[in-house]
């Protein structure tokens, strides 16, 4: 039987050496459209992308991989910005899109493609259910079940440069062409641990997630706004809510529209000198065109009506306690089912918990499993 598995793994190895070799590079519109026709006769296309995110608040789209595990497509969204061929191929519900570790993936698609993969398959959750490390990197993934060795570190390249080079190419095809034998594979074994439904659960969870363009408040963003007082807070998170909007308006990176420390500077001198005093510490460029802007925002904070978010506040002692037991029952529930603990609940989502927050997850496998256990353990859970 181990012969028998060996020769599978080496002709699938050779297989995909072949398809590496062999990938299409396309951006017209024709060759997209014909390569569409390929992907809807498959059940189960392996999707992956390559982006840049440097000096941009938006990723900017590079490159964007598909394979049907035979063959694999290098669609050039340089070239073609929209290809509503990948939209068409992400909004197929009848076809499973697998990638690994979605991150800033879901961002990219929908840029590209104008919508978002459904049915989603994330082998990096999938693989973390039955046991592997909850940050099992894709070619660690690979060799494991596989045994093929593929070359990493060249995803900080620049993948909007033309031409792109040949290396980055293979690299590129690598990172998709295993992607549909993963999903079958891990497929099997999760309905075989009855885990397949948690897998389901979890990623339509994160494209729900990026639909509704859910993202963290801009002032928590700021590093070292919980140290600041209220009066400070009520200015700090105007400013950056304002922040935020300028950044997306004019797709740079926050840091570039003002750093974090000339925020809390701004909202710091606000209070002690006034609107005006605050203002005149910017460079002139700055002052000139949003210098009447940060003034109406300063002057307009309502310090009495403001509430200082509480997932600012340090936690109490007995909230600390009570974030130790709760990880201590996550640990066990984990050795039980032999898996990552971070996979369950991480600490920071169990300091919701404490906090007063419900999770959306506890709605699903995860609070099945741990509400009753966290409750056993004098962990209160608020109520639904």
């Amino acid at each position: 039987m181990t012969n028998i598995r060996q020769i599978a793994c080496e002709t699938a190895v050779r297989q995909a050496e072949s398809a590496v070799a062999e990938a299409f590079l396309i951006s017209e519109p024709a060759e997209l459209n014909a390569a569409r026709e390929r992907w809807q006769a498959a059940d189960t296309i392996g999707i992956d992308t390559e982006f840049v995110r440097e000096k941009t608040f938006r990723a900017r789209p590079g490159l964007i991989q598909i394979s049907d595990g035979a063959d694999i497509w290098l669609a050039d969204p340089v070239a073609r910005p929209e290809i509503p061929a990948l939209g068409h191929l992400l909004a197929d519900d009848g076809i499973v899109k697998v990638l690994h570790s979605v991150g800033e993936d879901l961002e990219v698609l929908e840029q590209v493609g104008g919508t978002l993969p459904e049915p989603l398959f994330d082998t990096q959750i999938a693989a973390a259910m039955l046991g592997l490390p909850l940050q099992c990197r894709y070619e660690h993934l690979v060799e494991e079940i596989f045994g093929a060795h593929l070359p990493g570190g060249k995803a900080r390249n620049d993948w909007c440069r033309r031409p792109l080079d040949p290396a980055l190419l293979e690299y590129a095809a690598q990172d998709v062409i295993w992607l549909p034998r993963l999903c079958r594979h891990l497929s099997e074994h999760l309905d075989h641990h009855g885990r397949l439904a948690w897998l389901e659960e979890d990623c339509a969870r994160l494209v729900d997630t990026a639909r509704r363009k859910v993202g963290p408040p801009a002032l928590s963003r700021i590093k070292g706004a919980g140290r600041q007082s209220d009066d400070i807070l009520a200015i700090l998170s105007p400013l950056a809510d304002w922040r935020e909007e300028q950044a997306a308006e004019r797709d740079l990176p926050r840091r570039f529209v003002l750093s974090d420390e000339a925020l809390i500077s701004l909202a710091e001198t606000a209070v002690k000198k006034g609107a005006a005093s605050a203002i005149s510490a910017l460079k002139p460029g700055m002052r000139r065109r949003h210098g009447d802007r940060l003034i109406e925002l300063i002057e307009s904070a309502d310090h009495d009506a403001f509430q200082r978010p509480n997932w600012l506040n340090p936690l109490d002692n007995d909230q600390r306690e009570q974030v130790r037991i709760a990880q201590s029952v996550v640990r066990a529930l984990a050795e039980e089912l032999q898996i990552d603990p971070a996979l369950i609940a991480s600490k920071k989502e169990l300091t919701r918990i404490v906090r007063g927050e419900r999770p959306e997850w506890l709605e699903g496998w995860r609070g099945k499993l741990l509400s009753e256990r966290l409750e056993a353990a004098s962990v209160n859970i608020p109520a639904a």
